[in-house]
């Protein structure tokens, strides 16, 4: 919870003043979904590591080993993932209560829903990404590479409309780019595509990730059993 602190109250209160508005809201409005979406991201992403602990130290070998399916497993390393990091994502938005920002709490379901498959999608991810390196230091070194870079272009700072050409189509790509602006449109009714689009394509990458974290794991698990 420290890093949407410290993005809020320094870096966009720091900054605001020299913005008059972006797209009709001030900036620290504009930063504030992004930040609800970071902390989703990195709790879920973040959850996933406990596969490298528990291969580690053998405990994945005894799940493995249980009368249960490998999906079950992974599937069960994604709710956990999603369920804390939409408690934590709420914890984000309770911040709101610090800043002179008007939600729309109408919408506070579907922002819990919202939270609920954005931490599923990106869990999933973790899973991918954990069951690739074989280290601590290298899920840590795939954070700084990949995750974060994909955090600062999904227009959670600043409008992807401002990129170049060949950086805005490759942001268009980034999945955590229909996150924020989800989140930026349940919470602010401000969107950059719709309502609609953001979500069939979080809900279909959703079930992509879920399909390669499955596949993934079976085949790291294949190469223990050989």
């Amino acid at each position: 919870m420290a890093r949407p602190i410290v993005w809020l109250f320094i870096l966009g209160i720091g900054i605001s003043p020299n913005f008059e508005s972006i797209s009709g809201l001030s900036y620290i409005e504009y930063i504030f979904p992004g930040m609800v979406v970071m902390t989703i991201l990195f709790t879920s992403t973040v959850s996933a590591i406990s596969i490298i602990w528990d291969r580690d130290f053998g405990l994945l070998k005894e799940m493995l080993a249980a009368p249960i399916s490998r999906s079950s497993i992974v599937v069960g390393k994604m709710l956990g993932g999603a369920v804390i990091s939409t408690i934590q994502g709420s914890i984000a938005i309770a911040l709101v209560i610090f800043l002179n920002i008007s939600l729309l709490w109408y919408n506070i379901l579907w922002i819990l829903i919202a939270s609920f498959i954005v931490g599923m999608m990106l869990a999933a991810l973790g899973v991918i990404i954990a069951s690739w390196v074989k280290s601590y230091e290298g899920f840590s070194a795939v954070m700084n590479f990949a995750i974060m870079p994909m955090f600062l272009a999904s227009g959670a700072m600043f409008p992807l409309k401002n990129l170049p050409r060949w950086a805005y189509l490759l942001a268009r790509a980034n999945p955590i780019a229909y996150a924020v602006d989800l989140f930026r449109g349940l919470m602010l009714h401000h969107y950059e595509y719709t309502f609609f689009i953001d979500m069939t394509v979080i809900s279909i990458l959703t079930v992509a990730f879920t399909g390669i974290a499955i596949g993934r794991f079976h085949l790291m698990a294949n190469r223990w059993n050989s």
